[in-house]
């Protein structure tokens, strides 16, 4: 118990970019779960990443018993990549209304967010305060970054490199 790295994806469209971060630990020979929102499978489908894994992926809290303790027990590390403002919101506040919040909510490992929104949303006072109030509880948060993103708009909010958060996720499944 508790070997795995946990990655949870939400709905946003840097979801297409944790196929390559999964794939990589997989290859590393990292053992990886992976947990989705049902807005993420508006994105990409679950199929996916179980192909990636060769585990089934949870999208409901009710894909098996008590999804949220069974997935807490085999974490590891716990990765939300990427973490839309509303996961955010929700983890900030203690709300536990889906798979990954009320996984989230349950876990008592390290938590990595790297966070991925419109440049306006990521400004948002709002989304600041939740993400202060995350690094407050412990949770580790990789910064987005610079530039234009699918709508459009330019500023703070892509999801950072794959290679960033894979190098974090490796340090601290290394260290734990």
């Amino acid at each position: 118990m508790n070997s795995e790295i946990l990655i949870a994806i939400t709905g946003g469209i840097a979801a297409y970019k944790t196929c390559d971060l999964v794939r990589n630990l997989v290859k590393l020979g990292f053992p990886v779960r992976v947990i989705m929102t049902h807005n993420a499978t508006q994105f990409i489908h679950k199929n996916t990443f179980e192909a990636l894994t060769n585990k089934p992926v949870f999208v409901n809290e009710y894909d098996s018993i008590m999804a949220h303790i069974e997935m807490k027990n085999l974490a590891k590390i716990f990765v939300i990549a990427p973490a839309t403002a509303n996961i955010i919101g929700k983890m900030a506040n203690g709300i536990a209304d889906d798979l990954v919040s009320s996984t989230y909510l349950a876990c008592t490992v390290p938590v990595l967010v790297a966070p991925a929104m419109n440049p306006g949303m990521y400004a948002n006072k709002a989304v600041q305060r939740n993400i202060q109030q995350l690094k407050e509880d412990g949770v580790i948060i990789l910064e987005p970054v610079e530039g234009i993103v699918v709508c459009g708009d330019e500023g703070k909010g892509k999801m950072v490199d794959v290679e960033v958060i894979q190098k974090k996720i490796i340090e601290l499944y290394e260290t734990v």
